[in-house]
């Protein structure tokens, strides 16, 4: 994954936010560069940093759309239905989803 730290707050404070506490976005950011997991993992933890434990005042939801977006597009990997893809990041803000492998079945079901 070729997105580091900085741009991500860089892409957050597009969305009107401001980072509030970065200690989650620092250990996503460390799974991301462990060659030993697969993409779906990766992106499964940053979206757990994001939007589970809320690290920007605003855009968290938004930010995180982007970034799966992002993965797929330099991943080549293709989004197979927008409105599941927002539903599943929603449910997993609401439910503060924290096991990584249901994370990963719902970025499945959505991302080939």
């Amino acid at each position: 994954m070729s997105i580091n730290q900085e741009e991500l707050l860089r892409i957050n404070k597009g969305f009107g936010g401001n980072l509030r506490s970065g200690s989650s976005l620092d250990f996503a950011f460390d799974m991301i560069k462990n060659k030993k997991i697969g993409f779906y993992k990766k992106l499964a933890y940053l979206l757990r940093a994001i939007l589970v434990d809320h690290p920007f005042s605003d855009g968290n939801k938004r930010t995180s759309a982007f970034m799966v977006y992002s993965f797929s597009r330099e991943n080549k990997k293709q989004i197979l239905d927008n409105d599941l893809l927002i539903y599943h990041l929603i449910s997993i803000a609401k439910k503060n989803e924290i096991d990584i492998k249901n994370i990963i079945y719902r970025l499945k079901s959505v991302i080939k």
